[in-house]
């Protein structure tokens, strides 16, 4: 049994809709409850996000409460998780690993992933503290150093880049790297070049080949922050949403019997 992780707005009968052919191996995992949106007067809700915020801190809430569904539905062997959902998966996962904790789980599918936050306060310190110092807003690049650019560059194609296009997700709110801002505060984004260590269980990461571009760099970060040796990256003909042709589902298939067989591998590592 796989636990699954929808986008927000979500509600259960959402996510059976979007994946019919898997829709009696998956129980519905929801978390805060949001307003009804124009657009989801075809579904029920009542709708839900796995976070308040992306801080460390409400990052560490989303963690401990997807802890508390583990302990009451678990065990499961895999983790599947959509957009806002694949971004929590994989923070989730590498918060784990990263405390020397046993995984939860063997495998992951990530689809159309968001920018995944670490709930680690020391992710990415150094270079945000440094940022909030500097008014990053009022510049488009200021001259930093590598670091500096490298982190602001990332933010510019994917949270601003979405903002600029009125996504709902990643609601960031890009003002906390100003200067005066809080450090705390700022969402610890997974650069992958400051990731410490690759996520180390095999993933397969889905996206749509119609989607926005933001959304697309998005995922290629959440990609990124797994190891390249147990990931594989797949791209569907449709935009945000998992594939819904037979060859594409299929493909799907293939690729999740890979990640399977290859956790089977490892079942007694602990990473």
């Amino acid at each position: 049994m796989s636990l699954c992780l929808w986008t927000v707005p979500s509600c259960a009968s959402k996510v059976l809709v979007s994946l019919p052919v898997i829709q009696r191996l998956i129980p519905p995992a929801t978390d805060r409850r949001l307003a009804k949106h124009t657009g989801m007067a075809a579904f029920d809700g009542p709708f839900f996000s796995h976070t308040a915020g992306y801080s460390p801190d409400q990052m560490i809430e989303a963690h401990d409460h997807l802890d508390a569904i583990i302990d009451e539905l678990g065990p499961f062997g895999g983790i599947l998780g959509f957009s806002q959902g694949g971004a929590l998966a994989l923070s989730y996962l590498h918060g784990k690993q990263s405390q020397n904790e046993v995984q939860p789980f063997k495998f992951a599918l990530i689809m159309s992933s968001v920018i995944p936050c670490s709930a680690d306060a020391s992710e990415c310190e150094d270079v945000i503290q440094s940022l909030c110092a500097r008014e990053l807003s009022e510049t488009h690049f200021p001259p930093v150093d590598h670091d500096q650019r490298l982190f602001a560059e990332l933010l510019d194609r994917t949270v601003r880049e979405a903002r600029r296009n009125n996504a709902l997700l990643p609601d960031i709110d890009l003002s906390v790297y100003d200067a005066g801002g809080d450090p705390s505060l700022a969402p610890r984004v997974m650069h992958p070049s400051f990731v410490k260590k690759k996520i180390w269980i095999p993933t397969v990461h889905v996206t749509g080949k119609k989607d926005y571009g933001f959304m697309r760099a998005m995922s290629d970060v959440a990609h990124a922050v797994c190891e390249p040796k147990l990931a594989k990256q797949l791209v569907h003909g449709g935009g945000h949403q998992p594939p819904q042709k037979p060859a594409e589902v299929r493909e799907v298939i293939r690729a999740m019997g890979w990640a399977i067989g290859l956790s089977d591998r490892f079942a007694h590592w602990n990473l």
